[in-house]
C-alpha cells in the first residue's frame, strides 16, 4: 500500500505540473463549426458560451476560415454570443446534451444571428441534437428523468428508452440491472462524472448490482446520462456491451433545493393471481422513498456547492407458499414442515444515498470538480416461494467514492482532461438466524439457516488523463489520446456451506436427503491487481459532410487471473499420474490417464508461469455521411472489437477450494448410485444430518475430497465484435432512425467435466471421469462460450422543450439472441453437454420484440401528463423432455416460449405494462413550488407471467401443468408524493 500511495502522489504532481487533474471520459460537450456573414468567413470573430446556471464561461476565437471549437462544455443551457469588428455582439440560447459534439454554422447579421447545418428543436432555448455521430447512443435528459413514471428512484431504469438495451422488467426482483446486444449483464459498464464503476468481483457489471433491489446512486444528483448502446469509441473501457456515462448536477449562482417524498404501501399494490388463489393475505407494506437536494454559490461564477440525499424505507414482501409436491408428501415429512410460517411475509429494506459536489472556474475554459459518493444498503431476503424466513439473509451493499476532476483549454487548439478517483465498492450477506443445517425439501420448502455467506470488497485507486488536439490536414481533425490506471485491492470471504445443507427429493420420498454440502476451513482471500490502458481516436471530417471515426484501444491487467496461486503439489501429482481402467473401452481406448486428455502443465499455475494477458487490441472505425450537408439526412455505421475483463467470482474457486475445503456427500438406503448425484454414495445414517456426525464421514475416508477447479493459465478475457448500419432522418421537430446492429461474443467462461475421456457417452459423462487421490469432481474452464445478436433498431423522436409543453419518443427493437454453453449469468457451469460439444440455442435475452413508448404532455391547470408503455415478446425458458422413455429425456435450453397476449390487437407481447404519471403544480410565492404526484404502474393490470413450468412428462406421463405460469410480476400498483422545490 505505501509503494501506491507514493506513486499516486508522484502521478498527481506530475499532473499537477502538466494541467491538473481533470474530467475523464464522457463528462463533456462540445460546439463547433464557423461563423459566417453574407460574404464568407469571418476571422477573429469572438465566441463565448456563459452556462446559464453557473456563469462559467468558455470562449474560442475563428480561425482565418472563420472555423471554432468550443470544447470541454459541461451538459447544459448556454448563452452563446458572438461578436466580430463588423457585428455587434449578438446572443443565442442554446442547451448542449451529455457527449454530444454539435456543429454548427452561426452567420451574422447587424441585429440577428442565425445557426445552420445543424439539428434543433425548440425555439426560445434551441436544443442542437448531434445527428452525426457514428455510435448508437441515446440521452436520458434531466425532463425525463424528472417527470417520466418511476416506481423505483433506480436513475439507470431509463436505460430502457435506448434501443437494444433490456433493464430488469420486475421491479421487484433481486438484481436490477441493465445489458445490451444478447451479451451477459456482467460486460456493461457504467461512468459517473467519468469515474468507472465496474464491479470486478460479480454479477451484475456495475455498482455490485447483484442480487440488489435498491438504488446505486442518488437520483437527485443526477443532471442527465447518456447510454451507448454499442459502437461507441476507443476512449471506453472494461466494456464489451452497453456503457452509460452519467454528470451530476452541479451548484449553480443562485441557491435552488427541492425535497421530495413518495409513498406506497399494500393496499397500493394488487396480490397476482396466484397469492389469491392461495388466499393469502397480504402482509403489513409500506415504501417511503424520500430525499432533499441544495446547492448555489460560494463565490458567484465561480465556485459552487452542491448535496442531496435519498432514503428508501421500505417493507417489501415476500410469499411463501407450499410446492407443487405437497399434497403427495408423506404425513411424517408434513409433520416436520407444517409449523413453519407460509404467506406474503415483511422484507424490509433501508438505503441511504448521499453525494457532494464543488465546481470551481479558476479561470476561462478551465473547470475544477470535487464530489463525493455514498451508498449504504441493508435488506434482509432470501427466502420467498419455498424458502421459509429463517432461511434468510441480511444484504449489505455499500459504496465510498469521491473523484478530482480538472479540465483546460490549453490555447485554441488544445484541451486536457484528467480524474484522480478512490473507489470502495462493498457486498455483503450473512445467514439471519445463523447456526441450523438447511434442509430444502424439493418441491415443498426449504427451512434452516442460510447456508452460504459472503463479504466481497473491491477498493479502486485511479488516475486518468485525455489529451485532444484540433487540427486542420486533409480535413480536419479531433485527435484525442489518453491513459486510463487503476490500482485495485480485493477481498473475498465465502464461507460455503459453513452449516450443512441437506437436500431430500421425491426420489427417496423426502425420507433422508439423497445430498449434501459442507464446508470447513479458511475462507478469505485477497490479492492486488493494476490495470492499464491506452487509446488514440481521430475525429476526421474529411469533407464538410463526410467524417471518418478511426481509434484503437488497448488494455492490460496485471493480475486479472490470481497469477500469484501456487497449485498444490498433491493436485499437480494426481494430474500427472492419475489413469482409470474402462470396461467396455471409451473411445477406442481401455486404459486412460488424465495427462492423455490434456496437459496439465495448461492448468497447473507455479506462481509464475501464467502470463497476463496482452492482446486486448481494440481497433474501433465508424463514417457518417451527411447525405444533403445539412445534417438533416444521414447515413452511418461502424465496426469495433470491445474487450471486457474474466469476473473475478468466475475463477475465484481454483483457490477457494484448497483453503475452505468443501464436500459434497451422496447418501443411498439400497446401495445404489442416487441419479443426479456425482460423488460415490455412502449408506445413510441419521447422525449424517449434523455436522458431527458429517465431519466423522470425512475423517473415515468414505467420501470423495473437495471438489478441483482447473483455470487454464491462457484464459482470454471475453470480448463482442460489433458492427452497425444506420440512417438518422430529421422531419420538422421529429427525428427517426433506423438501424442494424450485429453483435458476435466470444471468449466466455464456463466449467465443465474436466477429465473425461474423449468418446464418453453423453449418459455417462457424470461416472466416467479420472479422478485423483484425495479429492473429489474435477472442473476444467473453457473460453469457448459464444453468444449471436443480430437487431433492427427504429427509433421516433420528438424532443420536449418548454415551448411546446410536449415530447415523445417511440423505440422498437426487433432481435434475434443466440448462446451457447450455459444459461448461467454469474459463475457459469455447463454440464449439460460433454465438453466442448456446445450446440447454440436462444439466449436468455432472445426477446422478438421491445416496444418502448415514453412522453410527457402539459395539460391545462398547471397538469402534467407523462407515460411509459412497455411491450415484450418475452423471454425464453427451458423445459426437459422425458415422454419418449427415461433413456430419451430431451433437455431444450431456452426452448420454451410464453404464452403471447393482445396489446391493441396485436398478439405479440407476454410482457405488457402501461405507466402513467400525473403531476399538479402550484407557485407558493417567488420561486418556491409545490408539486403533487400520482403514479400508476401496469394500471391496466396485465397479468405478466413467470416461472413457467419446464416438465414435459414421464413416459406415459405427460405434465397437465407443462408451460403453465406459476408466478406473476409487476402486478397493478399506485404511487403518490409530493415534491417542494425553490
Amino acid at each position: 500500500m505505501h509503494r501506491r500511495f507514493a506513486v499516486m502522489a508522484m502521478v498527481a504532481l506530475a499532473v499537477g505540473l502538466a494541467a491538473g487533474p481533470a474530467s475523464g471520459q464522457g463528462t463533456s460537450s462540445g460546439i463547433r463549426g464557423t461563423v459566417v456573414d453574407a460574404a464568407g468567413p469571418l476571422p477573429g470573430a469572438q465566441v463565448l458560451a456563459v452556462n446559464v446556471a453557473s456563469g462559467f464561461q468558455y470562449g474560442a476565437v475563428a480561425d482565418v476560415d472563420g472555423s471554432f471549437k468550443l470544447s470541454g462544455l459541461a451538459p447544459g443551457t448556454y448563452e452563446v454570443k458572438v461578436s466580430s469588428q463588423t457585428y455587434a455582439e449578438q446572443s443565442v440560447r442554446v442547451q448542449v446534451l451529455l457527449g454530444q459534439d454539435a456543429q454548427v454554422s452561426f452567420t451574422l447579421s447587424p441585429t440577428e444571428v442565425f445557426m445552420g447545418d445543424v439539428t434543433v428543436v425548440g425555439e426560445t432555448t434551441k436544443l442542437l441534437i448531434d445527428t452525426r455521430s457514428p455510435v448508437v447512443s441515446t440521452n436520458v435528459t434531466t425532463q425525463q428523468i424528472e417527470a417520466l413514471p418511476q416506481n423505483n428512484r433506480n436513475f439507470l431504469s431509463f436505460a430502457q428508452l435506448a434501443p437494444g438495451v433490456l433493464f430488469t422488467d420486475n421491479t421487484d426482483a433481486a438484481g436490477q440491472e441493465f445489458r445490451s446486444g444478447g451479451s451477459n449483464p456482467k460486460q456493461v459498464n457504467v461512468f459517473v462524472d467519468g469515474l468507472s464503476y465496474k464491479n470486478d468481483i460479480i454479477k451484475g457489471g456495475a455498482f455490485m448490482q447483484d442480487s440488489s433491489k435498491g438504488n446505486p446512486f442518488p437520483q437527485n444528483a443526477v443532471q442527465e446520462y447518456q447510454v451507448l448502446t454499442q459502437n461507441y469509441k476507443a476512449e471506453y473501457e472494461k466494456s464489451a456491451a452497453a456503457v452509460i456515462t452519467a454528470v451530476t448536477k452541479s451548484g449553480g449562482n443562485d441557491f435552488h433545493g427541492e425535497a421530495f417524498w413518495l409513498f406506497q404501501n399494500e393496499g397500493m399494490v394488487e396480490q397476482d393471481d396466484f397469492a389469491e388463489a392461495r388466499g393469502d393475505a397480504k402482509g403489513s407494506y409500506d415504501r417511503n422513498q424520500y430525499g432533499l437536494a441544495f446547492g448555489g454559490p460560494i463565490i458567484k461564477d465561480k465556485l459552487h456547492f452542491f448535496l442531496s440525499w435519498e432514503r428508501n424505507d421500505r417493507e417489501n414482501v415476500a410469499s411463501v407458499y407450499h410446492g407443487s409436491s405437497w399434497d403427495i408428501a408423506p404425513d411424517n415429512v408434513i409433520a416436520i414442515l407444517d409449523g413453519y410460517e407460509t404467506g406474503t411475509l415483511p422484507a424490509p429494506l433501508l438505503s441511504d444515498l448521499f453525494f457532494g459536489k464543488l465546481s470551481w472556474q479558476p479561470g476561462a475554459s478551465q473547470t475544477v470538480d470535487l464530489s463525493y459518493h455514498r451508498r449504504d444498503e441493508d435488506e434482509t431476503r432470501g427466502f420467498g416461494g419455498q424458502t421459509t424466513e429463517q432461511a434468510g439473509e441480511n444484504l449489505l451493499v455499500t459504496t465510498d467514492a469521491a473523484t478530482l476532476r480538472h479540465q483546460a483549454v490549453l490555447g485554441d487548439d488544445t484541451l486536457n482532461e484528467a480524474s484522480l478517483m478512490w473507489q470502495e465498492l462493498g457486498w455483503a450477506n450473512a445467514a439471519v438466524n445463523p447456526g441450523t443445517p438447511q434442509q430444502n425439501y424439493v418441491n415443498l420448502l426449504t427451512i434452516g439457516s442460510k447456508v452460504y455467506n459472503q463479504d466481497l470488497s473491491q477498493d479502486r485507486i485511479g488516475f486518468r488523463d485525455d489529451l485532444s488536439f484540433f487540427f486542420d490536414g486533409w480535413g480536419s481533425h479531433a485527435l484525442k489520446a489518453g491513459v486510463v490506471a487503476n490500482w485495485m485491492d480485493y477481498s473475498l470471504t465465502k464461507a460455503a456451506y459453513q452449516y450443512p445443507y441437506y437436500e431430500f427429493r421425491q426420489n427417496e420420498d423426502w425420507q433422508f436427503p439423497y445430498l449434501a454440502r459442507y464446508g470447513f476451513g479458511d475462507p478469505a482471500l485477497s490479492f492486488s491487481n493494476e490495470q492499464y490502458g491506452l487509446f488514440i481516436q481521430d475525429d476526421w471530417r474529411i469533407t464538410s459532410n463526410f467524417t471518418l471515426n478511426v481509434g484503437v484501444r488497448w488494455d492490460y491487467e496485471t493480475n486479472m487471473l490470481n497469477n500469484d496461486w501456487v497449485t498444490p503439489a498433491d493436485v499437480v501429482s494426481g494430474l500427472e499420474n492419475s489413469c482409470r481402467t474402462y470396461d467396455p473401452p471409451v473411445g477406442g481406448q481401455a486404459n486412460w490417464c488424465i495427462d492423455e486428455i490434456f496437459d496439465p502443465n495448461d492448468y497447473i499455475s507455479t506462481g509464475n508461469n501464467r502470463s497476463s494477458y496482452s492482446n486486448m487490441y481494440q481497433p474501433r472505425l465508424g463514417f457518417t455521411w451527411d447525405i444533403g450537408g445539412n445534417a438533416k439526412t444521414v447515413l452511418y455505421g461502424g465496426w469495433g472489437l470491445y474487450y471486457d475483463r474474466v469476473t473475478l467470482n468466475d475463477i475465484y474457486d481454483e483457490q477457494f477450494r484448497h483453503s475452505w475445503k468443501q464436500y459434497t456427500f451422496c447418501f443411498t438406503m439400497d446401495g445404489t448410485q442416487p441419479d443426479g448425484c456425482s460423488v460415490p454414495a455412502v449408506m445413510w445414517d441419521p447422525s449424517y444430518l449434523t455436522a458431527e456426525g458429517l465431519d466423522g464421514l470425512i475423517a473415515s475416508g468414505q467420501t470423495p475430497g473437495p471438489e478441483v477447479f482447473l483455470l487454464a493459465n491462457d484464459t482470454k478475457p471475453p470480448r463482442t465484435t460489433q458492427w452497425t448500419v444506420g440512417l438518422r432522418q430529421q422531419m420538422g421537430d421529429w427525428l427517426g432512425g433506423l438501424s442494424y446492429a450485429s453483435v458476435e461474443g466470444d471468449n466466455g467462461m464456463a466449467w465443465s467435466f474436466g477429465t473425461l475421456p474423449p468418446g464418453t457417452d453423453f449418459n455417462n459423462r457424470w461416472g466416467g471421469w479420472i479422478g485423483i487421490p484425495n479429492y473429489g469432481f474435477i472442473m476444467r474452464s473453457y473460453d469457448v462460450r459464444t453468444t449471436e445478436y443480430d437487431a433492427f433498431y427504429l427509433t421516433l423522436d420528438r424532443p420536449y422543450t418548454r415551448d411546446a409543453k410536449w415530447g415523445v419518443n417511440f423505440v422498437y427493437t426487433y432481435a434475434d439472441a443466440w448462446q451457447n454453453a450455459s444459461l448461467d449469468e454469474g459463475v457459469a457451469f455447463a454440464f449439460d453437454y460433454i465438453p466442448t460439444d456446445w450446440p447454440m440455442f436462444p439466449g436468455n435475452a432472445d426477446e422478438k420484440h421491445r416496444f418502448v413508448a415514453s412522453g410527457t404532455v402539459g395539460l391545462p391547470y398547471n397538469l402534467q401528463l407523462s407515460s411509459i408503455i412497455t411491450l415484450g415478446a418475452g423471454f425464453p425458458w427451458s423445459y426437459t423432455d422425458c415422454l419418449a422413455g427415461w433413456d430419451r429425456c430431451v433437455w431444450h435450453p431456452n426452448g420454451g416460449r410464453p404464452p403471447k397476449q393482445s396489446f391493441l390487437g396485436i398478439n405479440e407481447f407476454a410482457y405488457r405494462s402501461v405507466d402513467l404519471r400525473l403531476q399538479w403544480d402550484t407557485t407558493l410565492g417567488g420561486n418556491t413550488n409545490l408539486a403533487l404526484i400520482g403514479e400508476g404502474f401496469n394500471i391496466l393490470d396485465y397479468a405478466n407471467d413467470s416461472c413457467f413450468d419446464g416438465w414435459a412428462g414421464a413416459p406415459g406421463e405427460p405434465n397437465p401443468r407443462f408451460g403453465m405460469p406459476n408466478c406473476q410480476y409487476n402486478t397493478r400498483r399506485w404511487q403518490v408524493g409530493a415534491r417542494f422545490s425553490f
